[in-house]
């Protein structure tokens, strides 16, 4: 009888450890959290290799309209195209009723992702910083530890070809919650848009700050923007410019409040420290320092700031000479030389000011700090370099 009840006790603990499992992952996925298991993904790859209209016949569907126009069957889920470029209006874009008929849950990345098909390659040092920044342990792990992808394996051919059939990642600017009926809008966008170095958009940067996001996330290139509701199934619901893209629209001033709200939850849910950032912070910003083979720097919205230390022909205990110092400025391009021979070489992921530069030597003389003008003011780059 003691071993029956033992049993029976470890049954009922297991029962309630699965609950308690199952209750977190409900929580995770009704507000938006993506969470499948391996054959769930298999599943879905399938549908979208033998379920995906070809490249050129979705672009062909996908049609910019004012969002009083009407599609070919005369319905369809609207959502809104922000181009990168300023002078181009904020739109909304249709999906005809039929492609959202013939696929479940958020089906916008697949719908656009045509769209971010291009021939653009990637910059191989971006490349290869991007990876050492995210994945400094040399790997993405797998659900179970192990290594699933090793990043000195991928090649700038591999992700040429990705960039070829387009790729797509979701932003959440605000999450779902019991307080906006478990509905949230997202951002869709070119996933390696930064590895092409596409333009940054100002104004998708703007909504993102405005929904409580510090420092404002950086978004490359075009960006969509939808609704999704996850409760009680997952399904997009229209997303409309100027209604829902204003400043004062209801959803985003609700937004910091609920984004915060659901931080607290999911910190709850996991475990995690309620100190993690849900936006981390761009490189050399909010006082932080980035660190570089024989430099260092940091940025604010309107100017870069170099450190470099001067050590060729210096004795040590020596202090550096300011006239046997040198720096040229180019609007892409920063020398700073030392008694004529060339000590470090930056090139910029964009254009300074090069009226607006300075230089001076630090107070023990060892270290020259470089002042640069960003040319485009108000804009934080994910790096130093191009």
């Amino acid at each position: 009888m003691g071993n029956d009840s033992g049993n029976n006790d470890r049954k009922n603990n297991g029962s309630s450890s699965h609950d308690d499992d199952n209750d977190r992952l409900n929580w995770l996925k009704e507000r938006g959290v993506e969470i499948s298991t391996a054959e769930e993904r298999a599943k879905k790859a399938n549908e979208s290799n033998t379920g995906v209209a070809p490249i050129f016949e979705q672009l062909s569907k996908l049609s910019v309209n004012d969002e009083d126009d009407d599609d070919n069957d005369g319905e369809g889920l609207k959502f809104v195209l922000i181009p990168h470029d300023d002078s181009k209006p904020i739109r909304t874009v249709k999906m005809p009723s039929t492609f959202s008929k013939d696929h479940m849950g958020d089906v916008i990345p697949t719908f656009v992702k045509p769209y971010f098909a291009d021939k653009r390659s990637v910059d191989a040092s971006l490349l290869h910083k991007q990876a050492t920044k995210h994945f400094a342990a040399g790997s993405i792990k797998d659900v179970d530890g192990s290594d699933c992808v090793d990043m000195g394996n991928i090649s700038v051919s591999a992700m040429n070809a990705v960039a070829a059939e387009g790729s797509v990642e979701t932003f959440p600017l605000v999450h779902p919650a019991t307080t906006n009926g478990y509905t949230g809008v997202y951002i869709y966008l070119d996933e390696i848009g930064l590895l092409k170095k596409l333009p940054v958009n100002k104004r998708a940067a703007a909504i993102g700050g405005a929904c409580g996001y510090n420092p404002a996330p950086i978004f490359s290139g075009d960006i969509f923007v939808g609704r999704t509701r996850t409760k009680p199934k997952m399904v997009n619901v229209d997303f409309v410019a100027g209604l829902d893209t204003a400043g004062n629209a209801e959803w985003m001033r609700r937004a910091v409040s609920e984004n915060l709200a659901w931080q607290q939850g999911l910190n709850e849910a996991t475990g995690r420290s309620s100190q993690q950032q849900i936006q981390p912070a761009h490189a050399g910003t909010d006082g932080s320092v980035a660190e570089e083979s024989n430099f260092s720097w940091t940025q604010d919205d309107e100017e870069i700031e170099l450190t470099v230390p001067i050590t060729v022909g210096i004795e040590a205990g020596s202090t550096v000479n300011k006239k046997d110092v040198k720096v040229t400025y180019k609007p892409r391009v920063v020398i700073v030389s030392h008694k004529g021979g060339e000590i470090v070489r930056v090139s910029l992921y964009e254009s300074v000011d090069v009226d607006g530069c300075t230089w001076t030597l630090n107070n023990d003389k060892n270290q020259l700090i470089i002042t640069c003008e960003k040319a485009d003011s108000g804009k934080i780059w994910p790096s130093i370099g191009s």
